[in-house]
């Protein structure tokens, strides 16, 4: 279920992007971030920190709702520790380093 800040943020355009941060189990992240990649378009993914098993995954806000349904069906059936962290918005500064 998409908590209901980042759907306002979708609905308050001119909203380029979503910038998801998730914690994985860090043996799977690349695992993760291939379906998620393989998925076209979706979301970009982005390794933080490989050791620590934090991802980034830039989207549209058109997208957010299939990345929300991929994600959700990687904890049920894949990795029960991912976790969504925070959604960075427009703080470009914290999302780049």
């Amino acid at each position: 279920m998409i908590p209901k800040d980042i759907l306002e943020k979708t609905k308050n355009p001119p909203r380029k992007s979503i910038n998801l941060v998730v914690k994985v189990d860090p043996q799977k992240l690349n695992f993760i971030s291939m379906v998620i990649d393989g998925h076209g378009r979706i979301a970009l993914p982005r390794t933080r920190s490989g050791k620590k098993g934090i991802l980034d995954f830039i989207t549209s806000p058109d997208c957010i709702e299939d990345l929300y349904m991929i994600l959700e069906d990687l904890k049920k059936h894949y990795d029960p520790s991912l976790e969504i962290v925070t959604e960075l918005g427009d703080n470009w500064l914290e999302a780049v380093t």
